[in-house]
């Protein structure tokens, strides 16, 4: 039964489905739609105590319990830590030319970011758990440390690269602050001289950080590399493979999805599946330990997401596959069949379109 809901989180009721975004009075957003919104999950957001306003669709207990959803265990970023890292990302890009006043308080936020990761049982991310901000700088710059330090946690690197790849990850950017804005935001396709002039931007981020000999040399390398490639066709010194160092082959990956899935001024977001799509077409630029790595962190579809199948059937998902993000593990609604999309030999044509 759809109803719709005018109040605050705790008014919503246990285990419906949300029929639009679930958004914060400033537009940041809560829960995606089509969300179950389990007792659990409810909880995790009850930090904001502002107005909504969603309509929503109750479910039988007989459809769906939270025994039948495992639990989403993604980093998950409350109101006051988006609050925080804003702050941060402001601060950061206010003192672009005090390079220990940024070394201050990305230390800091690096260290409260590694600690969300380092307490997170299963390491994964939703990107609706993460989104702090709709101003894409801040949104991207900590997108980019979270999924980077969650890869690097993944692959059982020590906890001082952990820390270093999310410092890199965050300040990865920060170049673009001497780009001309007319080039930063231009709406149709670069010509050939301004490109020129856009690939300059790890340049300018390596050469801000120079100075602050608090920060490792593999931190600024990592900075600089972020747009090399595996095969030699990146900028801006066309390295190859090993020449580019596994902070920088980390944060390419975790850039390059959250800019596919992210807004801009001259391109519309791609879903996280159509972005996953793209990015395998470009394997050869990737280091392919570190994709399979990332792989098995980003949560496509998040546990308790009702989806759409090209068979016509509906289903909610119940636990991720590592490895296969776009293949989980679901529940069919019409018949409380449990199906693992990645195995089940009934299953293997058919894909999620919704």
């Amino acid at each position: 039964m759809k109803q719709r809901i005018f109040g605050h989180i705790e008014d919503l009721p246990d285990n419906c489905i949300l029929e639009s975004d679930l958004l914060t009075e400033q537009n940041v957003l809560l829960l995606p739609r089509m969300t179950v919104v389990t007792p659990e999950l409810k909880k995790s957001v009850s930090n904001y105590r502002g107005f909504i306003s969603i309509s929503v669709t109750t479910v039988d207990e007989e459809e769906i319990s939270d025994s039948d959803v495992e639990a989403d265990e993604s980093i998950l970023f409350d109101e006051e830590f988006k609050r925080y890292a804003v702050e941060s990302i402001t601060n950061i890009y206010k003192n672009i030319n005090e390079p220990d006043e940024i070394v201050d308080t990305v230390e800091n936020l690096s260290s409260d970011l590694c600690s969300l990761v380092n307490s997170s049982v299963n390491l994964g991310v939703n990107l609706a758990k993460l989104k702090i901000s709709d101003e894409y700088t801040y949104k991207h710059s900590v997108d980019v440390g979270t999924i980077s330090a969650v890869i690097a946690a993944n692959m059982d690197y020590d906890s001082d690269f952990v820390h270093g790849v999310s410092i890199a990850g965050i300040l990865h950017d920060l170049g673009k602050e001497k780009i001309p804005s007319g080039i930063l935001n231009k709406t149709s396709r670069l010509s050939a001289q301004e490109f020129n002039i856009m690939k300059m931007h790890p340049v300018y981020s390596y050469q801000i950080m120079r100075e602050a000999k608090e920060i490792p040399e593999e931190i600024r390398q990592g900075m600089l590399n972020h747009h090399e490639n595996k095969d030699g066709t990146g900028y801006p010194r066309k390295l190859v493979d090993k020449d580019i160092g596994d902070m920088a082959k980390i944060i390419t990956i975790a850039d390059v999805f959250d800019a596919l899935v992210t807004e801009r001024s001259y391109k519309k977001a791609m879903t996280p599946r159509e972005a996953i799509e793209i990015m395998f077409t470009m394997s050869s630029k990737f280091d392919l330990n570190i994709f399979k790595a990332f792989l098995d962190i980003i949560n496509v579809y998040p546990n308790g997401a009702e989806i759409l199948l090209s068979n016509s059937e509906h289903a909610i998902v119940i636990k991720q596959n590592r490895s296969y993000p776009l293949r989980p593990i679901i529940k069919i609604l019409e018949t409380d069949e449990v199906v693992d999309l990645a195995t089940d030999s009934h299953y293997l044509s058919v894909i999620i379109t919704s």
